[in-house]
């Protein structure tokens, strides 16, 4: 047999990833929106409308199901991508995101222009929609680090005693 082949070593890496999610990460596939009983008719058509209520299902938690269902919705529909990254990105930066979040943005954002319009290509947006909403909302307010950064490159204090006895950091507004 030869293993020099793409195609069976893609394979066995996909099998081997499988069982490792399932038995290691205890995380079991997850069904892609709008197949079998998941109909998203019940969903806005318009792409604004669509774009919105993905932003407003992050602001609970667990809603990694709604954001990927209006991901899908949106892209079924054939609207243009480029607003959807636009909105995934904001998102991102609307929480106190860290820095594996960004990362998988970007790397979301750079497999889906690799795979472009297609079947992968909208698995990978769905995905990274899935794990932006399992990370939202952050538990720290909304652009606490652009706040901080902003006033940083002011040169504005962030941090400063509250008293003589205590020299603890306080974060000032």
């Amino acid at each position: 047999m030869e293993l020099q082949r793409p195609e069976l070593l893609r394979g066995v890496f996909h099998g081997a990833m499988q069982v490792y999610l399932i038995r290691f990460l205890n995380v079991p596939p997850a069904r892609l929106p709008g197949l079998g009983d998941d109909q998203l008719d019940d969903l806005p058509r318009d792409s604004s409308e669509l774009l919105k209520a993905f932003l407003t299902a992050l602001d609970s938690q667990g809603a990694v199901k709604a954001a990927g269902r209006l991901v899908v919705r949106y892209l079924m529909l054939g609207h243009p991508v480029e607003p959807l990254i636009a909105t995934l990105t904001r998102a991102v930066l609307r929480e106190d995101a860290e820095f594996h979040t960004y990362q998988m943005l970007e790397a979301g954002v750079q497999q889906y222009w690799q795979w472009g319009e297609s079947a992968a290509g909208r698995h990978i947006l769905t995905a990274v929609a899935r794990y932006i909403a399992a990370h939202s909302p952050t538990e720290r307010s909304q652009l606490q680090t652009a706040m901080v950064a902003r006033r940083l490159t002011l040169g504005e204090a962030i941090h400063e005693a509250h008293d003589e006895e205590d020299s603890s950091p306080v974060f000032t507004q």
